[in-house]
């Protein structure tokens, strides 16, 4: 069967709402990262890092959701936090899921509202500060195990200020 689409390239506000959404999946997906990787030390604080890692492996399958059922089940984070994840959980699955459901129209006819793009970008700022917080979070953990985290702590509020950081 030979194809007999005629593809219009994307115009301005597709290839906006493509970078969004591409920017908002990402810091989606690494705050979901984070939340593994701090679930997985906080349940196994005193684990050896093969077995901390096989952990890591199944908590990284878990969906964004049934990590947050996880965290607030075992009193992981602060009452705060754990409200943030779940509001922020909510934004995830708009999304992922609804981001052009009731703006087909509008898609369709190459009319993205600038409404639309304001809150993938709020999505995307979001996952990022969900991020930080979960981060300081493990250091704070670390920290009271007696570990000495001062240099990641000093990395950290280096890279929050724009610096990079090189290995």
């Amino acid at each position: 069967m030979k194809e007999n689409v005629i593809k219009t390239p994307a115009n301005t506000n597709e290839i906006n709402l493509y970078c969004f959404l591409g920017e908002a999946m990402l810091k989606t997906q690494m705050a979901e990262q984070a939340l593994s990787h701090s679930i997985t030390l906080k349940m196994n604080p005193t684990e050896t890092k093969e077995r901390a890692d096989e952990f890591l492996k199944q908590n990284q399958r878990y969906t964004l959701g049934k990590a947050i059922k996880i965290a607030i089940k075992k009193k992981l984070y602060n009452l705060s936090l754990q409200d943030e994840l779940n509001a922020f959980l909510q934004q995830r699955n708009w999304l992922v899921h609804k981001v052009i459901i009731g703006n087909e129209e509008d898609f369709n006819a190459g009319n993205i509202k600038e409404e639309l793009f304001h809150k993938i970008k709020a999505i995307s700022d979001k996952a990022e500060n969900i991020q930080r917080e979960i981060e300081y979070d493990l250091i704070d953990f670390c920290s009271s195990k007696g570990k000495d985290m001062s240099e990641t702590l000093r990395l950290l509020k280096l890279q929050e200020q724009g610096i990079r950081i090189r290995k």
